[in-house]
């Protein structure tokens, strides 16, 4: 409590929570717990308690855990951007062949499905909603999974000479989507199965030059 030309003011836990700093620390403790735990596990007590705010901030800021949840994907989505942008490699000097560029573009997917920490975990709450929908989910594929898919297909598609919307062109996106997912969302069996195994930039490329074999060689 302060006093100011003769005025009492009175600052309260409400007060505080309205700056954007609570905004910001919501959603990264939204992030990380829908990320690691899932949206359904995660009540909007736990939230507050680990973003040392009063539970009403959530309503103050999102109207409600849904809205909460919607915004710390897009939060989750720009930091991984920010943080942790897939380099692909080194760009070959000309022109690029549809070979190439599709092993730099499977280079790069790989390399995002080993990021761990808040670069990861918006693609830790994509594979959630993907297993465990919730009425972000439609919006959530159309956001990342749809346009990675349709931008996989038309390179795999320049690849073989393909239409992209071809039987084959779908399956092979599939597959290596598929197996992009397993790196990241089975890690845990993974490091038990093949323990010598480093989640690492010459791990995640050697992994891209299999799948881009694979690809080519289904010519």
């Amino acid at each position: 409590m302060s006093t100011l030309q003769n005025r009492t003011i009175i600052t309260t836990p409400e007060d505080s929570d309205r700056g954007p700093g609570t905004r910001r620390r919501l959603l990264d403790a939204a992030a990380q717990m829908f990320a690691t735990s899932g949206y359904r596990a995660v009540s909007v007590r736990d939230i507050c308690e680990r973003a040392c705010a009063n539970i009403a901030a959530i309503n103050y800021h999102f109207g409600g855990k849904d809205k909460l949840h919607a915004a710390a994907l897009e939060h989750a989505r720009e930091r991984a951007i920010r943080e942790a942008p897939a380099s692909a490699g080194p760009k070959p000097a000309g022109p690029m062949s549809a070979e190439q560029r599709l092993r730099r573009h499977l280079g790069g997917l790989m390399e995002r499905a080993f990021i761990t920490g808040p670069a990861g975990w918006y693609m830790q709450i994509v594979l959630r909603e993907m297993v465990d929908p919730t009425p972000a989910l439609a919006a959530t594929l159309g956001q990342a999974l749809a346009p990675q898919q349709r931008r996989l297909q038309a390179i795999i598609a320049q690849v073989l000479t393909l239409d992209p919307d071809s039987s084959r062109v779908k399956d092979l996106a599939s597959t290596v989507l598929a197996t992009a997912i397993y790196y990241q969302n089975c890690r845990p069996a993974i490091e038990l199965l093949s323990p010598e195994l480093s989640f690492d930039q010459d791990t995640a490329q050697r992994v891209a030059d299999t799948l881009t074999a694979m690809v080519v060689g289904s010519r």
